[in-house]
């Protein structure tokens, strides 16, 4: 009786962990728009690229929003590829710092096709609307919902283990 009492709290606590990590864009982060030459599909493919410390060529560019990708105007919610890299231009807004603004990286998690992007910028470079979005295809990483569903498995795995080496 005790063991399964056991097993449920962990049950119960791996499925909290794994549904509280859902969500479909991932911030990564955000850096100034002065860093960058223009606002072009060169630049935010460099930008990211710094950013994430890989080389240029990892990524690919396979949305644009100057083609129209993400409609026009950009309205909620974006079709993308799972795991992409979104790279956002921000203009500078009320309260921005950077002269041009800022660009914002997300990534998409959870396997998602059709994200809400925000549409005014929540770094302190740049608080305006959208200028550009550009969506990038490069190296993964591993959603944290995976991550704690790994975690508790192995939780439950040490538990088990240890109940019967007792005896």
């Amino acid at each position: 009786m005790k063991l399964s009492k056991y097993l449920l709290a962990i049950a119960a606590l791996t499925v909290a962990l794994t549904v509280s990590a859902k969500a479909d864009l991932k911030f990564l982060g955000a850096d100034s728009f002065a860093s960058q030459p223009n606002n072009n599909p060169d630049s935010n493919q460099a930008a990211l690229a710094a950013f994430l410390g890989k080389p240029v060529d990892d990524f690919v560019l396979i949305g644009n929003s100057d083609n129209g990708d993400f409609g026009t105007p950009i309205t909620n919610p974006i079709s993308v590829m799972p795991g992409a890299f979104l790279v956002v231009h921000y203009g500078k807004g009320d309260g921005g710092t950077s002269k041009g603004g800022g660009l914002e990286f997300f990534q998409v998690i959870n396997g998602e096709t059709s994200v809400d992007v925000p549409l005014f910028g929540t770094s302190d470079f740049g608080k305006g609307g959208i200028s550009s979005i550009r969506e990038f295809i490069g190296p993964s990483v591993p959603d944290s919902g995976t991550t704690a569903m790994l975690l508790g498995s192995a939780l439950t795995g040490l538990g088990l283990v240890r109940r019967y080496l007792k005896r």
